[in-house]
């Protein structure tokens, strides 16, 4: 049974793996609300509030000031960090963290919201967190432009550029669309981009000294998302403008699926232990078991 916890145009959404009455979402430009009711009902948490007349906005640090501003996407990246279900990480210009995010939320307080990776004056479009290690980061941009961190846990991360660097560079000019980072291995990062045109998945297995193409064989279609079996990392499945495509070689030759959606547009990939979810663009909602892989 589907319930609606929110209305308007939605964006991201996260679910708390280690409490089922809390769930995440966002309305446009970074405005992420929460519930704490298991999906019944949901308010903001990034700052703005409804005083009664109209509405206003907390005090810093109880608010993304990037948020509903043009400083974020219409609709931009969160997430909540899949080690620590208090942290989430929100992008705009900056990169926005909270570690209360279970704070209680009033008209002048609720979790605290810092910037921890300042503007470079293109907004951020992809994040991730390695599983296992919440101090390894991947941000992409609206641009193309991707950073990593290896202390990201800290108050002042520093950031380190990993695209158009080293011998064999990482070179997409366009849209950052997916990060994923290998759960079995944190060196092999897959990142995904926009556009209609061939060369829009890479990987790199070194944590970003090298890169490597592994779209020239898929259609010239943007990819959206990117999933690593969880258990068998040379599993690959890619989300597209025009369907899945999966991969039994860690992306050195890709294969269409024949199960649930076929040539529609499929905008996020997710797991449920060992089962892959596929959310498209209006043709709802697929599941598959992949436990026998």
């Amino acid at each position: 049974m589907w319930t609606e916890m929110f209305g308007g145009d939605g964006g991201w959404c996260a679910a708390d793996a280690n409490d089922p009455k809390y769930f995440y979402g966002e309305y446009v430009y970074l405005n992420i609300h929460r519930s704490t009711d298991g999906g019944a009902t949901s308010d903001y948490i990034s700052g703005q509030f409804w005083d009664g007349s109209q509405w206003t906005w907390k005090p810093i640090p109880y608010r993304i000031t990037d948020a509903m501003t043009q400083k974020a996407l219409f609709i931009a990246p969160f997430v909540l960090d899949p080690n620590n279900s208090n942290c989430i990480l929100g992008g705009g210009f900056s990169l926005w963290r909270t570690n209360n995010a279970k704070a209680p939320n009033t008209n002048n307080t609720g979790p605290i919201w810092t910037a921890i990776k300042n503007s470079v004056g293109r907004k951020i479009s992809a994040i991730a967190v390695a599983a296992g290690n919440s101090k390894l980061i991947y941000v992409g941009h609206e641009d193309g432009e991707v950073f990593k961190t290896l202390n990201g846990t800290q108050t002042g991360p520093v950031w380190q550029r990993v695209d158009h660097t080293g011998s064999n560079p990482l070179t997409p000019t366009r849209y950052c669309s997916c990060i994923t980072i290998d759960p079995t291995n944190s060196n092999t990062v897959y990142v995904a981009f926009g556009g209609y045109n061939r060369g829009n998945i890479w990987k790199t297995t070194d944590g970003g000294v090298k890169w490597s193409n592994l779209g020239n064989l898929l259609p010239e279609s943007p990819v959206r998302a990117i999933a690593v079996h969880p258990r068998k990392p040379n599993f690959v499945y890619l989300g597209t403008e025009v369907g899945v495509f999966a991969s039994e070689d860690s992306g050195a030759t890709w294969s269409p699926t024949n199960e649930g959606p076929t040539n529609c547009s499929v905008d996020d990939l997710f797991w449920m232990k060992e089962t892959l979810v596929c959310a498209t663009h209006g043709r709802g909602m697929f599941t598959i078991d992949l436990s026998s892989v």
